[in-house]
């Protein structure tokens, strides 16, 4: 095999025949014959690689991240990351290269950033690679994350939040409360995406990709029925930025502490059915998380756990029950 540059109304042209046979014409982008020859050397040398020891022996990040993507792989954030390992071989690549291409990338960003902007997308397309067959399946450690202590609402908080907002945007803060919806599901929420006589809402697509039947509460319902759409909107927003300052300032009014829509919302909902006994896979179900493990891990919050245990060692009964399993005095018998 030897690759010729030919020229072409001044360009630089590849032509001739791979090491399997297949015929090569491409463009080199360049009118300079120095950097022709350079990238005819290079392409000739990989080609040859590639023949001898399979497309695992060249395959670069970058090269491996376009076909991810072209493949219906998720393109977002690959384009820093991309950036910091362009030009290195799949097969070379350690953890410890994309922990350092990830900080590089987003160097004033929080640990939770560079994980999901940074490692995650750089791990997607290793695994990618490794199902091509072009790399080794490597594991890849996140930064450590500090999670902030999330609280759990109850209904009290809803309803103290009421006499300061707008009726659609308590309707919208019962819908998160008593659904565990994401927030999204309810500001996108559409009035034919509703049944009132079955009450339930119709989802077409949720932050999973996946449609969602929820089941309403009659209250809920009742309440629906009496808005009046906005901007094709069951409850009239068009951005949750909006939401959130309606929620600052009726917060400010009632004393209470802003928590935003998550807190009253998906994490109450999932603590509430917590302390009713519900079990993590019933309140996955019920609430659309896809990970049984997210919910235990994240969403149950026990709340005065200790107390109640303690409650439950010093109650009368236990007590008792403790008596009657007491060792006869053998003295006395």
């Amino acid at each position: 095999m030897r690759l010729k540059v030919k020229w072409i109304n001044g360009w630089a042209y590849l032509h001739g025949t791979g090491p399997d046979g297949r015929r090569i014409r491409q463009s080199l982008k360049t009118r300079n014959p120095r950097h022709a020859e350079e990238k005819r050397a290079q392409i000739e040398a990989r080609l040859w690689r590639t023949g001898l020891y399979g497309p695992g022996d060249v395959v670069t990040f970058d090269e491996c991240a376009v076909a991810y993507a072209e493949d219906g792989g998720d393109p977002r954030f690959l384009l820093k990351i991309s950036k910091e390992l362009s030009g290195l071989r799949l097969k070379d690549i350690t953890p410890r290269d994309i922990r350092a291409a990830a900080r590089k990338a987003y160097p004033n960003a929080a640990n939770s950033t560079i994980n999901r902007q940074g490692i995650t997308p750089a791990k997607a397309v290793i695994n990618y690679g490794h199902a091509q067959g072009w790399c080794g399946l490597i594991k890849v450690e996140g930064l450590p994350v500090k999670r902030p202590k999330r609280k759990a609402i109850d209904r009290d908080y809803i309803d103290a939040l009421q006499p300061h907002l707008p009726v659609r945007t308590y309707a919208l803060m019962l819908f998160l409360f008593q659904t565990g919806r994401r927030v999204g599901d309810a500001i996108y929420m559409r009035p034919d995406w509703l049944d009132m006589e079955t009450m339930r809402v119709f989802i077409p697509e949720t932050k999973n990709g996946e449609p969602a039947t929820v089941v309403i509460t009659a209250e809920l319902a009742e309440l629906i029925a009496e808005l009046t759409p906005r901007h094709g909107r069951v409850f009239g927003y068009v951005h949750r930025s909006s939401l959130y300052n309606t929620l600052r300032r009726a917060c400010d009014k009632a004393g209470l502490e802003y928590l935003g829509t998550h807190q009253p919302g998906r994490h109450s909902f999932a603590t509430s059915l917590s302390e009713a006994g519900w079990g993590t896979k019933a309140i996955a179900e019920a609430g659309g998380w896809k990970s049984t493990r997210l919910v235990a891990e994240t969403y149950e919050h026990p709340v005065d756990a200790q107390a109640k245990a303690a409650m439950h060692f010093g109650t009368k009964l236990a007590k008792t029950n403790f008596d009657n399993h007491k060792k006869p005095d053998k003295r006395k018998a």
